[in-house]
């Protein structure tokens, strides 16, 4: 899954890649059919139906490297959680509308719209998920020290 564990990024790039044609697949068949993977857009820039698949396919794996890039917001310690979070978000949403429009992807504003709170909802899951991860992980480390240093007043005494 793509994302940031600890300021570091967790997703392979092929992940990240596979994740995203797998999103362009599942948004062919829920319009209607496995032949709308390709989009009108991508057909009428490439010419064929090969040159088209090969454009979908660099473009969803570009789209999937952006989350992956976009973790070094992480590492910034000065930043709250939720701002790392929020602006981690926004850069990945806006990729996806700056590439999705000329792609085919979406076709009206209320197309990105919908896609814009499918990612928040998405987003916000997989947020609470790894804090909830990464709090009981603390805690683990935490109970671990406190043990350390138990052992160390002891051997000391």
């Amino acid at each position: 899954m793509c994302g940031a564990t600890g300021g570091r990024a967790s997703c392979h790039p092929r992940s990240c890649f596979c994740l995203a044609f797998l999103i362009t697949i599942v948004n062919g068949f829920v319009r209607g059919g496995g032949d709308l993977i390709l989009t009108d857009n991508l057909l009428a820039a490439t010419g064929s139906e090969a040159g088209a698949l090969l454009a979908q396919m660099l473009i969803s794996g570009a789209y999937g490297a952006i989350p992956m890039a976009g973790t070094i917001i992480y590492p910034i310690d000065s930043w709250g959680l939720l701002k790392q979070a929020l602006v981690h978000y926004v850069s990945y949403t806006l990729a996806f509308m700056i590439i999705g429009v000329p792609a085919g992807w979406v076709q009206t504003p209320a197309e990105s719209c919908i896609m814009a709170g499918i990612f928040l909802v998405c987003h916000g899951v997989i947020w609470l998920i790894m804090y909830a991860r990464y709090k009981a992980e603390a805690r683990e480390l935490n109970a671990l020290l406190e043990q350390v240093r138990q052992d160390d007043t002891t051997i000391d005494a």
